[in-house]
């Protein structure tokens, strides 16, 4: 990718982070967060993501499984080291609108703060969540890509991003974030991957 095209990205990250700004908010109060990983931080979250798809093969006692699960941490970790950009949305997950909904799995709102956060260590998010700061966090990365893609940028949102992010202490105090790498190529990077199609096959006929 020439000087020209990683302009052009950057442009179009700069707008895809206007659109993410101003996408609705539940009851009007944002607590999303947005940023554009650096080359540094863009290398050290494809580095663990390789490091987590490893550490969830060694566990599991399918070798199978864990293998194609690994794969496919590690092609999504290569698309990431090779994009142009990273951008980082996140979201403050426990911050409550206060309806008592249930939509977190609890019945009241109070509930759902008293009961503590799972470890990040063991687990991707460190939910529950309020339901209405998920939907926040959707309807901003959907915009955000739909900008990316009315300007003709590859882009796919990643969660495995997301995770490397949180667990790299990037973009707090967001305890949600998606990433949503950008390429400007010949050829998208991010599909017809043979790597992850063969992983998903994997993993998918050891889940049905």
């Amino acid at each position: 990718m020439n000087n020209l095209e990683k302009s052009g990205l950057e442009i179009v990250a700069k707008l895809m982070a206007v659109s993410a700004r101003t996408a609705p908010k539940s009851g009007g109060i944002d607590h999303v967060q947005i940023m554009i990983a650096d080359s540094k931080e863009q290398k050290s979250i494809a580095n663990i993501m390789c490091k987590i798809g490893e550490e969830i093969c060694n566990k599991l006692p399918n070798n199978k499984l864990g293998n194609a699960i690994r794969q496919d941490w590690e092609s999504d970790a290569k698309t990431i080291a090779a994009s142009g950009l990273l951008m980082l949305i996140g979201v403050e997950g426990r911050k409550i609108i206060g309806l008592n909904c249930g939509g977190c799995g609890f019945s009241t709102c109070s509930e759902m703060l008293k009961h503590p956060q799972v470890s990040i260590v063991e687990n991707s998010f460190p939910g529950p969540y309020c339901i209405f700061k998920v939907m926040d966090l959707s309807i901003a990365t959907t915009s955000a890509v739909k900008t990316a893609m009315e300007h003709n940028v590859d882009n796919r949102m990643m969660y495995k991003a997301g995770v490397a992010a949180l667990k790299l202490g990037i973009l707090n105090p967001c305890d949600l974030i998606i990433g949503i790498p950008l390429s400007a190529t010949g050829k998208n990077i991010y599909f017809d991957r043979a790597d992850k199609i063969d992983a998903w096959k994997i993993v998918k006929s050891n889940n049905v």
